[in-house]
């Protein structure tokens, strides 16, 4: 099974190491060491099949000399605390051909550092596994001689790296650069010599130690000028360490590692995938890869056979864990594809009943609006015929209540009338006189009856009665359209109420949110399609600009309600949070 690895560790003089000896260990081969005047012999190394130096852009080609090149490293190095070189350790898919393992190797390490400026001198090594007596076994555990009855399952590649950078000329790079700290009119900036030349000429000026009484202070030349001060050195102010070289920088950093890393992983799974072999590597931690795997003791040919060393029981130990870490994990993961399964169907059931709720919610603005254009209408409308009707009413029933009087009046006098009066008698005349009077007063009435009618608007009492009845069927249906208002926003705050409640149940996980939201989306849009084709089929049309208007106005509420559910279930968390720690905090001050 391929297996990612990748080691890398810095050679450094102070440890006691040379570079040479690292190439020539690694090459199995013979080179003096011009530092230390030492014939380093490794010619009798064995199970090394392939070494090679790829050079850069501007590399002498003397290079391609192993001694000559870590020579040259040695003799630019002087501080006995010198990094020398970089190494890094790679191991090999044991699925891949020795052929495509050595492709493999040259096309990395040209992306990832030959392509940046570095020396890379690799060696391959393919050691069989061996006894504790340090003899190559066969499969039954037998020694052997016979490389055919060897097993070799320990390919890997020792890559030695230039620590400097090389110019265009060829030469070494210096690994840091002088600084001098200038100043100019106040401001301070920090410039190489090279760059200073430039500086200079825009106005910038060196500093340097001037003696002012007892105390030495940093100057530019012009400044100590003004106030006539003697220098202390000539020596300029710099930077503590200088400029580090920008591609050193890079190639120690962090960044690089991490880079490094990722390009080793994408050559090796390019090179399986070609070889058509379904293993992959990842070169993230067992942790970033979300895997509880604990990682292994690197044992080598070796330490594999010594089954009595601790190393050698710890990497047993692990090896059960992982595998029950396996188990455990193929356990979880059957129980999390069946939550997920559920959790699915209630995630959609949610969203059905949201977009059912949602429809619902539309229907109702929708009859709503209808009804209040409706209210608003035949209030108008009642409005301005109920006064007409008020003041025809109150006089009607005014000249009836008269009319009736006099009536009874004119009744009254007729009787009257019957009698047998005298000859000289006035009153049978005076009788006369007071029905004519009452009669007269019944005219005049309706005649002011009949010019209210006209002011009012009314072509006669017919008319007026016909506009009476129309007035109190008005009032009749009002009163219908607020119970069915009424009933309109009972049903949507009802509705309003049961979304706020599907709001609570939606998922908190981002990933698990995404996905609701399209599937909110999709029922809204089938059941608000449903809803206006219910419109049409009810009423005959649909009031388009009507319909958009409540669709915007609904939509804008329901998802301000989903923002409330989603804002308190965050504030009762950070308040079930905050008491928590409260109470651990009360319970270690007891304690």
């Amino acid at each position: 099974m391929a297996i990612f690895q990748f080691h890398m560790q810095v050679i450094k003089r102070n440890d006691g190491k040379s570079v040479v000896a690292a190439a020539a260990y690694r090459s199995a081969s013979k080179i003096e060491n011009q530092y230390t005047g030492i014939m380093e012999d490794y010619t009798k190394k064995k199970w090394v099949t392939h070494s090679e130096i790829v050079l850069p852009e501007h590399a002498p080609k003397e290079f391609q000399d192993r001694g000559y090149l870590w020579n040259s490293v040695e003799e630019a190095e002087k501080d006995r605390r010198a990094r020398l070189a970089k190494e890094v350790m790679i191991a090999l898919p044991n699925e891949l051909t020795p052929e495509e393992n050595l492709q493999l190797v040259q096309g990395f390490v040209q992306d990832a550092f030959v392509s940046q400026g570095m020396v890379a001198d690799f060696s391959i090594h393919n050691p069989p596994v061996i006894n504790e007596q340090h003899i190559p076994v066969d499969r039954n555990g037998q020694p052997t001689k016979d490389e055919k009855d060897m097993i070799f399952q320990n390919p890997h590649a020792h890559i030695l790296l230039t620590m400097r950078p090389l110019d265009k000329n060829g030469n070494w790079q210096p690994k840091t650069q002088k600084e001098y700290l200038c100043k100019r009119q106040g401001e301070t900036a920090a410039f190489t010599a090279e760059e200073f030349i430039q500086a200079k000429a825009d106005g910038w000026e060196k500093q340097y130690p001037y003696f002012k009484g007892r105390e030495k202070v940093w100057l530019t030349p012009s400044e100590a000028y003004l106030e006539n001060l003697v220098r202390a050195s000539s020596n300029p102010r710099s930077t503590p360490y200088g400029r580090e070289n920008p591609k050193m920088k890079y190639w120690n950093s962090t960044d690089a590692i991490f880079s490094w890393r990722k390009s080793w992983e994408e050559h090796v799974n390019q090179a399986l995938e070609r070889a058509g072999i379904p293993e992959r590597v990842d070169c993230r931690s067992y942790q970033a890869q979300g895997l509880d795997d604990i990682a292994g003791i690197h044992l080598g040919p070796h330490g594999a056979k010594q089954t009595n060393s601790q190393q050698y029981q710890i990497n047993e130990d692990i090896k059960k864990l992982n595998k029950k870490n396996q188990e455990i994990r193929q356990a979880l993961g059957e129980l999390e594809t069946e939550i997920k399964q559920k959790n699915d169907q209630l995630y959609e059931s949610i969203a059905e009943r949201m977009g059912w709720l949602r429809g619902e919610i539309l229907s109702a603005r929708y009859d709503l609006e209808d009804f209040q254009t409706q209210r608003e209408y035949i209030q108008k409308t009642a409005q301005s015929l109920q006064e007409s009707v008020i003041r025809v009413k109150a006089a009607r029933e005014n000249v009836q209540e008269r009319d009736r009087q006099a009536q009874k009046n004119i009744s009254t006098l007729k009787k009257e009338l019957e009698r047998n009066f005298p000859a000289w008698s006035s009153r049978p005349d005076e009788i006369e006189a007071s029905i004519q009077a009452e009669e007269e007063g019944i005219r005049f009435r309706q005649e002011r009856l009949g010019r209210i009618l006209n002011e009012e608007g009314f072509s006669d009492i017919q008319d007026y009665e016909t506009k009476a009845r129309m007035l109190a069927q008005m009032e009749s249906g009002l009163q219908t359209l607020d119970q069915k208002i009424s009933a309109c926003e009972e049903q949507i705050q009802e509705h309003t109420r049961r979304y706020e409640k599907l709001c609570s149940q939606i998922p908190d996980d981002v990933s698990h949110l995404t996905d609701f939201r399209e599937r909110r989306k999709r029922w809204s849009d089938i059941y608000g399609q449903r809803t206006s084709d219910h419109i049409r089929k009810r009423t005959g049309k649909v009031k388009t600009e009507t319909f958009d208007r409540i669709l915007h106005k609904t939509d804008y509420a329901l998802n301000h309600t989903l923002y409330l559910a989603g804002r308190a279930g965050y504030l009762l968390e950070r308040l079930d949070q905050s008491t928590q720690k409260t109470v651990s905090e009360n319970q270690g001050r007891n304690y």
